[in-house]
């Protein structure tokens, strides 16, 4: 019966731990190359990109390697939303307007440059971010570097988080490569920072330890008291 119920309690433990993550991030959903919206708490964001894009790939390929474009705070990634196709080479603004404030934006970078030919992304307005992940893509593996406001890719994939309040993401690509990419989103969900088990679930382990304690006293009991019992009924030999 104890050892029924220490296993039955060791999977109360165990079992929470193993649920299956939140998707942390609301990603643009592209209906064209021009729009497309995502969400942010209760809020439905309007996204509007102007500037250098020749369509948009809705391919799966381009995030097959998800610790690329994921971390403990982002926990997936933008999939078949659609990310932007662009090839830069002038010094054209580009950029995404939203339809209301966004707290903390995000945005995902895919193949940016290539060996030998570096491609920067020069953010404007003085836009504070940082690089949260990097790694390879769907084309091995590159680098992505940081410099101020500017990001320069070597075949470079990865996430930028940006810090503060934005209505508008302005950036120029003074470099040109056939092809890379870009999508935007923010943080929609509090990602499960611990597991912690639901009151339900104390009561019944505190239950089943008391119910534990309780059978061990009883056993102890019993065992004391038949050994008091033999010693009246053994013989005497006095």
């Amino acid at each position: 019966m104890i050892r029924k119920l220490a296993a039955i309690i060791g999977i109360m433990f165990i079992a929470p731990a193993q649920a299956t993550p939140l998707d942390t991030a609301s990603w643009a959903h592209w209906t064209s190359s021009a729009n497309g919206n995502f969400t942010q708490g209760s809020n439905t964001i309007n996204v509007t990109y102007t500037g250098n894009t020749f369509g948009v790939d809705y391919g799966s390929y381009i995030y097959n390697v998800p610790t690329s474009f994921t971390s403990a705070e982002v926990t997936n990634t933008p999939e078949t939303n659609g990310t932007l196709l662009m090839t830069g080479g002038t010094n054209e603004i580009n950029g995404f307007h939203f339809s209301q404030a966004v707290v903390d934006p995000i945005i995902s970078l895919f193949s940016v440059g290539q060996s030998g030919l570096p491609v920067t992304f020069n953010f404007l307005n003085d836009a504070t971010f940082s690089i949260v992940s990097q790694g390879a893509g769907n084309w091995g593996g590159g680098l992505l570097t940081q410099s101020g406001s500017s990001i320069t890719g070597w075949e470079g994939n990865g996430l930028l988080k940006f810090i503060g309040t934005y209505t508008d993401i302005l950036f120029t690509i003074p470099n040109y490569e056939y092809f890379y990419g870009a999508t935007v989103g923010a943080i929609d969900a509090i990602p499960p920072a611990s597991v912690v088990p639901e009151p339900a679930t104390y009561t019944l382990i505190l239950g089943g330890i008391g119910l534990m304690g309780w059978t061990a006293h009883r056993r102890k009991q019993g065992v004391s008291l038949r050994m008091l019992d033999s010693h009246k009924n053994a013989p005497s030999f006095l």
